[in-house]
């Protein structure tokens, strides 16, 4: 990120993402998206689809959930060398992590017995 506003846009954006506000922080990074280019497109459009698809998760729309966290993935391995806000290892394990327990919810049939692990972001420190 180059200037000041970027860097606050960013900050701004994890804040809202780790207090569970993830509607608020996909709207902060996606306008750092619409700017970006390249590998740093796609590492925000990772964390703008983590944020939806955790969105979705708090309102039960499991379908909408795993969609977002499997394509975000792919955002993920695309975008490894956009950014180094967020160690994107951890973050490949926390949405692997919640994938394999809102599996284990919707298996189980009682949508309430798996608590789902809603996180926080990895950040690196830079």
């Amino acid at each position: 990120m180059s200037d000041e506003s970027d860097l606050q846009l960013f900050a701004g954006a994890c804040r809202h993402f780790d207090e569970g506000n993830y509607f608020e922080a996909h709207e902060l990074w996606e306008d750092l998206w619409n700017e970006a280019s390249g590998s740093r497109h796609a590492y925000l459009q990772c964390l703008i689809q983590v944020a939806v698809a955790l969105h979705h998760a708090s309102r039960e729309n499991w379908a909408g959930t795993r969609k977002l966290l499997a394509s975000s993935l792919s955002y993920l391995e695309k975008g490894r060398q956009g950014g180094d806000e967020v160690d994107l290892g951890l973050l490949k394990d926390r949405i692997l992590d919640f994938e394999i327990a809102l599996q284990k919810r919707l298996k189980g049939g009682n949508s309430s017995e798996e608590e789902l692990p809603f996180f926080s972001l990895p950040r690196r420190k830079v």
